[in-house]
């Protein structure tokens, strides 16, 4: 329905759809820019050309956000800039934030939060 590569195709990137039972993901790691706001320009461009059919997936019951997910230390801080809220507005999708501590905690992957 969006027109996404199939489930489970990851590219070198690491941007693809992966899926399990009762869900499914875009992971789009964006630009090559460690930069949030130029990750979520990215997305943003990902996303608007396809509003019409996520809102039509909305319509019929799917829960649709954006992740935003990553590693931090106790202490450490995520700022979002104005333009970087600008590019979420834009999407008009509910954001969740998840923080993974690496302290004592085995390497794991981002999208742990899924199962």
């Amino acid at each position: 329905m969006l027109d996404l590569p199939q489930a489970g195709s990851i590219s070198e990137s690491g941007a693809g759809v992966v899926s399990q039972s009762g869900w499914w993901a875009l992971v789009h790691p964006g630009s090559d820019s460690p930069h949030l706001e130029q990750q979520l320009q990215s997305l943003a461009g990902q996303i608007q050309p396809r509003s019409t059919k996520v809102r039509e997936l909305i319509s019929l019951g799917y829960s649709v956000h954006i992740e935003i997910s990553g590693v931090a230390e106790t202490g450490e801080t995520l700022f979002i800039s104005p333009a970087a809220q600008r590019h979420l507005a834009v999407m008009a999708l509910p954001v969740r934030c998840t923080v993974i501590s690496p302290t004592g905690e085995p390497a794991s992957d981002p999208l742990d939060w899924l199962d």
